[in-house]
């Protein structure tokens, strides 16, 4: 598969982090639409990372010191144990702009297994991943050790929604749909297929492989010509358990925007000009939406969410 031209330049950014972040910083991940090419490109828009530190204190103490981070640091690392990752801005070499999604080693292993706590790092890495930075080999290995769990894992949490036979088309657009569907999203409806179209290529690839996998390993069924088939129906209790696990987790998600506006420096202007790209049309906050957006800014947040679909 090619790489898209903006990997270079996001690692540049990764480089440059591990230069601020010092020997905190043991792997950079380089995901999302920039990465897929799902995306319009502008001055604005972000690299998504994932970044696996070794001390959450020592990253954050680093960043705060290099003026990246206004909040006090020792704040920012308390918040990132609770709901992790934290979300934090990174302002990467000229004028590049990295949105960190910031856990340890063993957190990321962990949220992308079966003893996640919620959707969002298994959400985000079992689409297309490049390590664009590792302190050392370790560092790579045990980060694309969590991709692959994510990508392993979709089997698992898909199933209730698979249809009678799917093949690597099928089954690449549903974990699509279904992960996206968990967490309120800016993006108007479609996000899931935009998203197929961008990195279609790659995952049918990918996840041909794994089917092929699963099919050997008797975890599905072959039917010929590239079709498969759970091995038996999904039963009621893991439907309605799988189902638990979602709602959970979309409300995890909903709560973690609280903390990132502690920890995401300049999160109203972010918020702004993403809601701006998604509708094409400029968007200005009074003063007072500015200055008290907790107060203000919510009916024009939940007016937005309710017409978003409409005016795609």
């Amino acid at each position: 598969m090619t790489t898209p031209p903006s990997s270079e330049e996001a690692g540049a950014v990764a480089r440059h982090l591990a230069e601020v972040g010092g020997e905190s910083v043991r792997a950079v991940l380089f995901f999302g639409s920039q990465k897929t090419g799902a995306a319009s490109r502008d001055r604005f828009s972000a690299y998504d990372l994932f970044v696996t530190v070794g001390s959450y204190a020592g990253f954050y103490a680093r960043l705060h010191a290099a003026g990246q981070l206004r909040r006090p640091a020792g704040l920012v690392a308390w918040l990132n144990t609770w709901l992790a990752p934290n979300q934090v801005a990174f302002r990467g070499p000229n004028g590049a702009f990295g949105k960190l999604s910031v856990v340890t080693e063993p957190t990321l292993l962990r949220e992308t297994s079966f003893l996640r706590r919620d959707q969002f790092c298994s959400g985000r890495l079992f689409q297309p991943v490049e390590c664009v930075y590792a302190a050392d080999a370790a560092a790579g290995e045990r980060a694309l050790e969590g991709v692959a769990q994510a990508y392993a894992l979709t089997l698992a949490w898909v199933s209730p929604w698979l249809p009678e036979r799917f093949d690597a088309r099928a089954y690449t657009r549903r974990i699509l749909e279904v992960s996206l569907a968990q967490e309120i999203r800016p993006e108007p409806a479609g996000r899931a297929e935009a998203l197929w179209s961008a990195q279609q290529g790659y995952l049918q690839e990918v996840y041909g492989r794994l089917l092929e996998a699963w099919a050997a390993d008797e975890e599905l069924v072959a039917l010929g010509d590239g079709l498969y088939r759970l091995p038996h129906p999904v039963p009621d209790e893991v439907r309605r358990n799988t189902e638990a696990f979602f709602r959970r987790s979309k409300l995890r998600a909903t709560a973690r925007w609280f903390k990132y506006m502690l920890t995401f420096d300049d999160w109203l202007e972010y918020i702004r000009r993403k809601a701006e790209r998604h509708t094409g049309r400029p968007i200005e906050l009074t003063d007072r939406e500015r200055r008290w957006p907790l107060v203000f800014l919510w009916p024009r947040v939940l007016g937005y969410l309710r017409d978003k679909d409409r005016r795609s």
